[in-house]
């Protein structure tokens, strides 16, 4: 091989490092963002796993849950139909998780009064969503998702919530912060 085959080499060599290093420091540099859809999508397949229901003596792995919801649709491309979790739509005979979707405090305090007392997980987005008695509020912090967790109302459900979520969680009783 000449000095001028060389060179191609060498040239070559070059591009394709810089090329790779380049597309690293992109990479590197790229954001990971998700719609709010996602986002709740996310939470509410992952909180069920730190909530110990009555009928289970101790935490069990490959549990189905049923996740009833409003609007289904809006969060139906995130749940897989060959998944752990099994999306209905609201209102359902029996579910593990329900998310509260609406902004209509009459029809929140309605379906909470509906399930009140009964070992379902409620899951909302609203400010009074703890003080009419659910158990988990997402609330919207900037660009991240806030926990905040009614003790009271998951005791009263017969829910046992995880120390490993409460640590990252607001914790109410009511509507009061503990």
């Amino acid at each position: 091989m000449g000095l001028l085959g060389r060179c191609k080499v060498l040239a070559v060599v070059i591009a394709v490092f810089i090329f790779f290093h380049s597309s690293l420091v992109i990479a590197a540099d790229t954001k990971i963002t998700a719609t709010k859809a996602q986002l709740r999508a996310l939470f509410i397949k992952k909180i069920p796993k730190y909530v110990l229901w009555p009928e289970q003596s101790n935490v069990k792995k490959n549990v189905e849950y049923t996740v009833a919801a409003i609007d289904k649709e809006e969060l139906a491309p995130y749940f897989s139909k060959l998944g752990p979790y099994k999306l209905v739509r609201w209102p359902t005979d029996s579910c593990h998780v329900l998310f509260i979707d609406s902004l209509n405090p009459r029809v929140i305090a309605a379906i909470i009064k509906q399930v009140q007392n009964k070992p379902i997980l409620t899951i909302g987005q609203n400010s009074d969503f703890l003080r009419m008695g659910g158990i988990i509020n997402l609330v919207e912090s900037g660009s991240r998702m806030k926990l905040q967790v009614n003790i009271c109302a998951a005791h009263k459900a017969g829910l046992s919530i995880s120390s490993k979520l409460l640590k990252l969680s607001e914790i109410f009783c009511g509507d009061h912060l503990k």
